[in-house]
């Protein structure tokens, strides 16, 4: 619950969850509009370099093969140290790593992620760790040109956004994320499924083409900072000709009016997503994005935020359940 502060004003959740200093670091009115022009937007210093210490011995420990939690499906999905990909894809590691359990629940990005939203809740959906190998001079370490909103199709809404966390500097030389300023406004986005393509050229010069010669920005990030994007803002990132690994997690957010969206697609599919293997199914029988054990609460932070409060509870009925405030 939220406490009174002063005569007859309770205190927000800005003021509940957060130091005088970190309210000082949400993006203000200016900010939040330049998010809605152009669809991104980055944030000052934010992350305390401990918790991305943390995040970095927690990849060491995923790739070693340790988890703290299993998943309670076995979705297919993730690296293995089998594979010789120069690219690594892992999925939901805040659901098996305590270490990116606590970051993705550091309550400073979600606060800046409703804001930017305009929405009074943030819910997890899904995060990912991106992994690039340096030194390669060829595009193998490039990721194509999408949405996120291409590959969410079974979510009713159009508000939901990324944050994009890098565990080190960020230059442009180590491949950072990049985006087509202002495609979120685009009509063509939704289809724009190329996540795993290494050729960037030729979506380039069809965006070009239809939207007078449009040049990706390229993200640079100093350690600590956080960049955002709009689901449908076109992104993708050039190849990582460094001679250091660039490691980023991608956590993406649902907006409070996010549910799972039943309308049929045009080939008469339900749309689906991965999350729908492990979140609970509501009374609907259809996926429960809500689901406190999958879809954590991160704003207004729920009432446990540590290791104990378990995402993966049904698995462990001994371990305690995450409770909204």
């Amino acid at each position: 619950m939220f406490h009174w502060k002063g005569v007859g004003r309770m205190n927000t959740p800005e003021e509940e969850y957060l130091s005088a200093g970190q309210i000082a670091l949400l993006p203000d009115q200016e900010a939040i509009r330049f998010y809605r022009e152009h669809g991104w937007w980055v944030s000052p210093v934010c992350i305390e370099s401990d918790l991305l210490d943390d995040a970095c011995y927690g990849t060491e420990r995923y790739y070693a093969g340790e988890r703290d939690w299993p998943l309670m499906v076995n979705v297919g999905i993730g690296w293995t140290p089998a594979e010789q990909a120069r690219i690594r894809t892992s999925d939901y590691l805040s659901l098996q790593m305590e270490e990116f359990r606590r970051l993705v629940q550091h309550p400073i990005v979600p606060a800046m992620a409703a804001r930017l939203a305009g929405t009074s809740e943030i819910r997890l959906f899904h995060d990912q760790l991106l992994y690039k190998s340096p030194s390669d001079p060829a595009s193998t370490t490039a990721i194509g040109w999408h949405t996120d909103k291409s590959y969410w199709r079974s979510c009713t809404s159009v508000n939901m956004l990324t944050a994009w966390v890098p565990l080190q500097d960020c230059t442009a030389d180590m491949g950072p994320l990049a985006v087509f300023d202002g495609s979120h406004q685009w009509s063509h986005g939704d289809d724009l499924q190329n996540f795993g393509s290494r050729e960037l050229g030729p979506i380039e010069e069809r965006l070009r083409a239809a939207h007078g010669d449009a040049e990706p920005v390229v993200i640079e990030l100093r350690r600590g900072q956080v960049s955002f994007h709009h689901c449908r803002t076109i992104h993708g990132s050039r190849p990582n000709v460094s001679s250091n690994v660039r490691i980023a997690c991608a956590i993406h957010y649902q907006d409070a009016d996010n549910r799972f969206n039943a309308t049929r697609l045009p080939d008469g599919r339900t749309p689906t997503h991965i999350n729908d293997m492990l979140c609970r199914r509501g009374a609907d029988q259809w996926p429960d994005y809500a689901d406190p054990d999958v879809c954590l609460r991160l704003w207004p932070p729920t009432a446990a935020v540590d290791a104990a409060s378990s995402p993966v509870a049904r698995a462990n009925p001994s371990l305690p359940r995450a409770v909204n405030r």
